[in-house]
């Protein structure tokens, strides 16, 4: 039974979390990755919502992510059954993505993008350009535990 609900729990968050990571790619960041320029950037982050993802949604499911994980990948360790590789596999990927984003994207994000006026105009485009491109990939690993869980779970 506390496998199933740490397992369910672990879906959930990479389920709010995909849903968060599509809806910012798809709707928020096309409202401000385009035309970047340090005195119009912090206003266009804050009417794109932006400013508010990073400061409502992302604190409560990113760390919520981590957490579980960990839980998932030592339950998933002393658990036997069908399920064990699925389950590992999926709570790995995600533990792996999210140091991910903690080490890169958030320090980024929060140091650079977020207070662009300290930032040279030609470095933060380079700077954004390079955030644009590798934040959508975080997506692939998502992707993939989400569908690993849903085998693991089937497994159960």
């Amino acid at each position: 039974m506390i496998h199933t609900i740490a397992i369910l729990l672990l879906f959930l968050t990479v389920t709010l979390s995909m849903g968060g990571g599509l809806y910012e790619i798809l709707v928020i960041y096309p409202n401000w990755k385009h035309d970047v320029d340090p005195r119009t950037l912090r206003n266009k982050l804050e009417l794109s919502g932006m400013m508010n993802a990073a400061k409502r949604f992302w604190p409560l499911v990113s760390p919520a992510q981590v957490l579980l994980s960990m839980v998932n990948i030592v339950m998933a360790c002393l658990y036997h059954g069908p399920a064990l590789g699925y389950w590992l596999a999926a709570a790995i990927a995600i533990f792996i993505n999210r140091v991910f984003t903690f080490s890169y994207f958030i320090p980024v994000m929060i140091q650079k993008i977020m207070q662009p006026e300290k930032i040279e105009a030609g470095r933060l485009k380079a700077i954004v350009k390079q955030w644009m491109a590798l934040s959508p990939l975080r997506l692939i690993p998502e992707f993939v535990a989400w569908g690993l869980l849903v085998v693991a779970l089937m497994h159960m």
